[in-house]
């Protein structure tokens, strides 16, 4: 699977980071290169979008859904370099202050419905994701296969 610069521009990353560090407060710099993977899959973010479901833990998730990672690797190497750039635009915009190994939101990026549909499952599923990403980053890693 390819990170399309189309369907994962600038602006849906940069939202999508403001967005769960937003929801987590304060998110290590590990923790943070783990959210676009998560939103460049698009039935992942469905599901985390969806008003019904419960974020239980990540082990949970990964179980339940083992699919949304058979690629995940690709996804996270991919989006290093997009991940960068949308913090370091959220940083010269304002909206995220760098600190220590991490970052956290000084203001808030608003979303509107101009913005559309995938903004608007981000913006849903943005706690979800705080959730799933927010946990120990050594198991994650682990976990999804991420080779460093």
């Amino acid at each position: 699977m390819k990170f399309s610069s189309y369907y994962n521009n600038l602006g849906i990353n940069a939202f999508a980071i403001s967005s769960v560090l937003k929801e987590a407060g304060f998110l290590t710099l590990p923790k943070i290169a783990l959210i676009l993977p998560v939103v460049a899959h698009r039935e992942m973010v469905k599901k985390l979008a969806h008003g019904r479901f419960r974020f239980v833990s990540f082990e949970q998730y990964l179980i339940d859904n083992i699919e949304f990672f058979y690629n995940f690797n690709e996804r996270y190497l991919a989006s290093l370099t997009p991940t960068v750039n949308a913090l370091q635009f959220l940083h010269e915009i304002g909206v995220v202050q760098l600190k220590d190994d991490g970052a956290m939101i000084a203001s808030d990026l608003p979303f509107d419905a101009s913005m559309g549909k995938r903004a608007e499952r981000v913006k849903r599923a943005s706690a979800n994701i705080a959730a799933l990403v927010s946990g120990n980053a050594d198991v994650f890693y682990l976990n999804a296969r991420i080779e460093l």
